[in-house]
């Protein structure tokens, strides 16, 4: 009997050896977006390469990227996988986000341009500026909200919707509640491909300084300087109380899962760049995006 209990110690004991940690990678917006398929597919890629980590998705959309940023910074063994918002938000409502350094940067995945679309309009020729008009984004003080205020700028009688995702905004725009939407690539090429009957989405410009898949920028067409610096990095940060080792244990896992071929593949259609950094970069490129999005928020007044 002794034997039999000493050996059910013993196989429990190393059962229990053997359990993997969790790390719940929280995405700040609805599972919905395209870009929760970046944290979708190297999580798999992460729990394929080694066994002492479990990695799982979760979401806490709302408040701009707030919710899940203040989620993460409270939450042990939680990794905060966001957007450019994430640098804006604090700039327009600081009292009610969070504190940039809380915060640190583990994995930089890719950076991506933003495009204005529409279903009623195929080009800005055809867009009224002496009518009311609307443009869904992805929360208040966001960098989809820093994007449309551009448009604002020269659409006087243009109202800002804000939503809790692109994709909750990218229906509303292909229901025709709202007329733009503020998306990105992959979610406007992708939207009704499979099926007729859905309206086809006009890409009417893009950010950044450089022609995508035949797109215009809206520089090329007029519009202020500051959307051709709006690029959207898509990355992972992590608040700056987790332990060194662990750290560095997650950031390995991270960068050799991003290595693979299909996660890159998920990247494709919304044209995201990879912008891979050294363990050396990583500290001074997390504070030149603080720096940099101060900046283009500056004297901008975000109003719905």
């Amino acid at each position: 009997m002794r034997k039999f209990i000493a050996s059910v110690f013993f196989t429990l004991s190393a059962v229990s050896s053997m359990a993997k940690e969790n790390v719940t990678i929280v995405y700040s917006w609805t599972a919905a977006d395209g870009p929760a398929n970046y944290s979708r597919t190297i999580i798999e890629e992460a729990n394929q390469l080694q066994n002492k980590y479990n990695f799982v998705f979760d979401t806490k959309p709302g408040a701009g990227g707030s919710l899940a940023a203040n989620y993460v910074r409270n939450t042990p063994n939680t990794i905060l996988a966001t957007a450019s918002a994430f640098f804006v938000r604090p700039n327009f409502f600081p009292n009610e986000s969070y504190d940039l350094s809380a915060y640190k940067e583990i994995y930089l995945q890719c950076t991506a341009p933003m495009a204005i679309a529409a279903v009623k309009y195929k080009t800005w020729a055809e867009v009224p500026k002496d009518q009311p008009l609307t443009i869904g984004v992805s929360g208040m003080g966001t960098t989809t909200h820093l994007f449309a205020s551009q448009i604002q700028a020269q659409y006087p009688k243009l109202t800002v919707i804000p939503f809790k995702s692109t994709s909750e905004s990218l229906l509303s725009v292909a229901s025709g509640h709202t007329d733009l939407h503020v998306a990105f690539l992959g979610e406007v090429e992708s939207w009704g491909s499979d099926n007729p009957k859905f309206k086809r989405l006009n890409v009417l410009g893009i950010s950044g300084s450089i022609r995508v898949r035949g797109f215009p920028t809206l520089t090329s067409q007029g519009f202020g300087r500051t959307v051709a610096d709006i690029g959207v990095p898509f990355h992972l940060v992590v608040p700056t109380s987790v332990p060194d080792a662990k750290f560095k244990e997650w950031r390995d896992i991270l960068v050799r899962a991003g290595q693979s071929a299909t996660v890159k593949e998920t990247y494709k259609l919304d044209a995201c760049v990879d912008s891979e950094l050294s363990n050396e970069n990583l500290e001074s490129w997390y504070r030149a995006q603080v720096l940099k999005w101060k900046q283009l928020s500056y004297g901008v007044k975000i109003e719905p």
